[in-house]
């Protein structure tokens, strides 16, 4: 648990701010106290996620991978990663009549993967878009070496 002099100096607040959080916003407070087990705590998750994502075996084309880095799917919660193949061909309907074999081929993909594998995937998705300018197949292969055809 930080004191109040970690928390400042970590997070650059004030410590009259800490005091006043002390008393107004309680959870907030507590957060910062607690924030390096919170930051070890999701060391181990990530760790975690890591090592099943080594499990994983689908068998999706870097075209298929391409397609979605390039496309509006982008959930912002749990239970829209539940939902990515819905969510996904909702967003490519008025594509289907153009490229229904391509596009149904993704969407059986996503509906047989389970809530961890679409959270690894789309994870990786929200990486290369942030971190990547282009995404060559190289790129592709090696962000999701686990999703590709073997």
């Amino acid at each position: 648990m930080l004191n109040n002099r970690e928390i400042s100096d970590r997070f650059e607040v004030q410590i009259n701010t800490l005091y006043n959080w002390q008393k107004s916003k309680p959870k907030l407070y507590a957060y910062l106290q607690h924030a390096d087990y919170n930051k070890e705590r999701n060391k181990e998750i990530n760790v975690l996620l890591e090592y099943y994502s080594k499990s994983i075996n689908k068998d999706f084309s870097v075209e298929e991978i391409h397609y979605i880095i390039n496309s509006d799917i982008n959930p912002h919660t749990i239970e829209e990663i539940e939902d990515l193949h819905k969510i996904f061909i909702t967003l490519e309907a008025k594509n289907l009549s153009i490229k229904s074999d391509f596009l149904l081929k993704i969407y059986d993909k996503f509906h047989t993967m389970n809530i961890i594998e679409k959270y690894i995937f789309y994870k990786k998705v929200f990486r290369i878009r942030d971190k990547e300018s282009s995404y060559s197949k190289e790129k592709i292969e090696l962000y999701f070496k686990e999703y590709l055809v073997s």
